[in-house]
């Protein structure tokens, strides 16, 4: 029910093209998952892409939770806990929000449950003396395809090797079945044979190009990035940002999984390490490896609310592994409540299989309780301001321009739309962050044959895309209008006009105020997404980190009315940011001083404590205020008091507290 029809941010718009063409996906190219999405984006009923694709989402975390009751099951001989567990880790927010729009983590859990219940067949084999040497084998097939899908899959390596030596210390010596397991294990790989048939049909999305040895090389070990990094940008984080992760992770677990959860998690973890204490340190080295180790090495910048939304997928597979824990604690619960009534209910008043039933059905009542609380946030039916971004960023040019855009959520969701809606306003959209790639620069030239292009373009080095930009803004700007998302390079005789989520590159004697109001009122009115007073419900990280862009490229447009001396038509705009966002503090900023100016004293201090109230860390407001209160209101007390924060902000962040 809660399914997306749109296209949802990050790297999502890049998986459900990828699918759609059966192209090559960003490193390391995805290949399993492009081939499955492929199946459901072609599904022959009327349904936008994006749904098909994120159908796919649902379709897979299904059936890992399919797994997760066998899992448990085998390990409980309980239906009832198996049954509750699997649903109470359907419906915490972040799986059940991860049903309903693709990825690639939604495939690497599955993967990863398949591996992981047949290594438990096995085990369970060994222990009753009664081995199944092909459920060892499947168990590294299947953990072979997760890893060859999804790196960071090697992370459950350590803990395998702990179980099944704790489970049969002879295998080491027995050298036909390791090379047998390498075997299964590289068969994991074969998907791979997809990524050079894909590269050679040069679908749109077709990244790295890798036709070549060298650039098959490149992608599946994701150089890109940064091989064995998260992102080049992260490496070399500081150990307090790093031990920020655990705390948030741990926030995460308590919010997801409640109070409740947590109790029923610390009680199945006591338990297995009594009862089960192999068990219990398997599922602790996968759980802590995947989840806080993982998080505290990758170290992801979290300063905004996109880097949120990157973060918390990463937190996917240790909720899986947690509600192993989460089983053992609701069997321990059950086994006591059984308990319980067989010692106080002296008459028989039911049967064994109806008292089962009736316990059963009571440890339904968490997982139900979670639907009604959770729907709301994990309910995608209605999400829309994807698609939005998407059309809002094209609109924000004119037709058969060229249009420059950067950014994984912008650029992802606006290719989404231009590919799907067949680019109706032929633009030239040109992914600027890649152009550094050569092979992106070819694709370029396919693309696009009509552009003039420096005689360098196509030269096999690798360069800095900035040299590109510059360069294709020279060969063509008397040719086409030119419009960018981001990086502005200072031309010569032209100057940069903010035009809705883009900036247009016009002539600098051309230029006019009534040209900037003009070309804004008629993009603003083209958009889908106008009505910033509207409620989009539950609103997610990613649907901050899109309303952010729409608030960026309204404060630019602010400033540039305001640098005009256009104060009556910023205002209006600042009326849109304050709707938008009404938590940010800039456009708050803005009015402060507009105000300030016209010598509106109260006006402008209710807007600076406002901007304050959002930012409690920002000394300069606080040292504004005080000038307010003095020289404006001529209130000495509050004006002191301003001065004081001001002057203790400034200490503290100069004394190297970045509180």
């Amino acid at each position: 029910m809660g399914v997306s029809s749109s296209v949802y941010g990050g790297d999502s718009g890049d998986i459900i093209l990828a699918s759609w063409f059966g192209g090559v996906a960003h490193p390391p190219g995805y290949p399993l998952n492009t081939m499955i999405g492929w199946v459901f984006t072609h599904l022959p009923y009327s349904a936008s892409v994006a749904f098909k694709a994120n159908l796919m989402a649902a379709f897979l975390m299904a059936a890992s939770i399919s797994l997760l009751f066998l899992i448990v099951e085998k390990l409980t001989k309980n239906f009832f806990v198996s049954l509750s567990v699997s649903l109470i880790l359907a419906f915490t927010p972040l799986f059940w929000l991860y049903a309903h729009i693709i990825e690639v983590f939604q495939l690497n859990i599955l993967l990863v449950a398949i591996s992981f219940y047949f290594l438990v067949s096995w085990r369970q084999s060994v222990l009753i003396k009664k081995v199944n040497g092909i459920h060892l084998k499947l168990a590294f097939l299947f953990i072979g395809f997760a890893f060859f899908h999804h790196q960071t899959s090697v992370l459950l390596f350590p803990a395998y090797a702990f179980l099944i030596f704790k489970t049969d210390k002879k295998i080491i010596k027995n050298r036909k079945l390791i090379a047998s397991l390498v075997g299964f294990f590289t068969l994991g790989f074969l998907p791979y044979l997809f990524i050079p048939f894909a590269a050679l049909r040069k679908t749109p999305i077709n990244w790295d190009d890798p036709v070549s040895l060298s650039n098959f090389i490149r992608l599946i070990t994701r150089g890109d990035y940064g091989t064995f990094l998260a992102a080049i940008h992260t490496a070399g984080s500081e150990l307090k940002p790093r031990l920020i992760q655990l705390v948030d992770f741990f926030l995460f677990v308590k919010s997801d999984f409640s109070i409740a959860g947590i109790i029923l998690l610390a009680i199945g973890a006591a338990y297995t390490l009594l009862k089960e204490r192999i068990f219990f340190y398997f599922v602790l080295i996968l759980a802590f490896l995947t989840g806080p180790f993982f998080l505290f090495y990758a170290s992801f910048p979290l300063v905004n609310d996109f880097y949120f939304g990157l973060w918390e997928r990463f937190a996917l597979l240790p909720y899986f592994m947690l509600s192993i824990y989460l089983g053992f604690g609701l069997r321990v619960i059950y086994n006591l409540t059984t308990d319980l009534y067989t010692k106080s209910i002296k008459t028989r008043l039911l049967s064994k299989n109806s008292r089962n039933l009736l316990i059963g059905g009571l440890l339904l009542f968490f997982p139900l309780y979670l639907v009604t609380v959770n729907y709301p946030k994990a309910d995608l039916s209605k999400f829309s301001i994807g698609d939005w971004l998407g059309y809002d960023t094209l609109a924000s040019a004119e037709p058969n321009s060229i249009l420059f855009i950067y950014n994984d959520t912008v650029t992802f969701n606006s290719q989404y739309i231009y590919y799907s809606q067949n680019n109706p306003d032929n633009i030239k959209l040109i992914l600027a962050g890649r152009l550094r790639n050569l092979e992106y620069r070819k694709q370029v030239v396919r693309s696009f044959a009509d552009l003039k292009y420096p005689d360098d373009f196509l030269e096999s080095s690798e360069a800095d895309g900035s040299k590109y930009i510059i360069e294709l803004i020279h060969s063509n700007i008397d040719l086409y209008p030119i419009y960018s998302t981001d990086y502005l390079p200072q031309i010569n005789g032209y100057k940069w006009m903010t035009v809705g989520l883009a900036s247009k590159l016009v002539k600098s004697d051309s230029y006019s105020k009534d040209m900037l109001i003009g070309e804004n009122i008629s993009v603003y009115n083209e958009f889908k997404y106008k009505d910033f007073k509207s409620s989009l419900g539950y609103k997610h990280y990613i649907t901050s980190h899109i309303q952010g862009n729409y608030y960026n490229s309204l404060i630019k447009l602010i400033d540039e009315l305001l640098e005009n001396g256009q104060e009556d038509e910023a205002n209006i705009y600042l009326d849109k940011a304050t709707s938008l966002l009404p938590e940010a503090k800039g456009a708050y900023v803005r009015l402060g001083n507009i105000y300030f100016k016209n010598e509106k004293c109260a006006e402008a201090k209710d807007n600076f404590e406002k901007a304050l109230s959002i930012d409690k860390r920002d000394w300069r407001l606080a040292e504004i205020l005080s000038d307010i209160y003095g020289k404006c209101l001529n209130d000495g007390v509050n004006a002191k008091k301003y001065f004081d924060v001001a002057k203790e902000l400034k200490e503290k962040i100069d004394s190297g507290d970045k509180i």
